[in-house]
């Protein structure tokens, strides 16, 4: 409830600053262009989630909740093309989740690791030190270069396996099209 109560409110405040002409688009997980996370500016996405809604789902239905345990391991792929567009999205804290296009943090309750991919930029890797400070603020990462990592770094991944070493290449956006036909005449 409460998610929806701080959506509503900013809405109301994202409407009110455009003049009361609200404009409303479908964006695709996946495809979002880089205007919406820009409204973001930096965010984090949990897998399963953190919201009081999630909780209490889980807890209604017996579910195990294995988004962030205290004891346990979290992997979160740090992308965006700057300060003011960059986002950390939480993936399976498994080796085949790291690919060489990406940066990453990689956190249990004692240590915390950035691993930075062949393919990175200098940009990149200034992404992951400002989203680190969001993620696990006052601990010290080590730092991990791909072909360079410590046996410590893969034992809290469960172990060394395959992962992608080529860039993704982001797929075409193109907008959403709702077609209507009407038949005039039967077939």
């Amino acid at each position: 409830m409460e998610e929806r109560a701080s959506a509503i409110s900013l809405v109301s405040k994202m409407v009110e600053s455009l003049k009361f002409l609200p404009s409303q688009a479908r964006i695709y997980e996946g495809n979002e262009p880089i205007q919406f996370f820009s409204i973001f500016q930096s965010f984090i996405v949990f897998k399963g989630g953190h919201s009081s809604g999630y909780k209490k789902y889980i807890a209604e239905n017996e579910l195990p909740d294995e988004t962030c345990k205290e004891d346990g391991a979290a992997l979160f792929r740090v992308q965006g093309s700057g300060p003011d567009n960059m986002q950390a999205i939480q993936v399976e804290p498994v080796a085949s989740s790291l690919n060489s296009s990406y940066c990453y943090i990689l956190h249990n309750d004692s240590s915390v690791f950035t691993w930075s991919g062949n393919l990175t930029t200098s940009e990149d890797q200034e992404l992951i030190e400002r989203q680190l400070d969001l993620i696990k603020p006052n601990m010290q990462s080590k730092p991990q270069k791909e072909g360079s990592e410590s046996e410590q770094f893969w034992d809290l991944l469960g172990g060394k396996s395959e992962y992608p070493s080529q860039k993704l290449a982001r797929e075409a956006e193109s907008d959403p099209h709702l077609f209507s036909c009407i038949f005039s005449k039967g077939f």
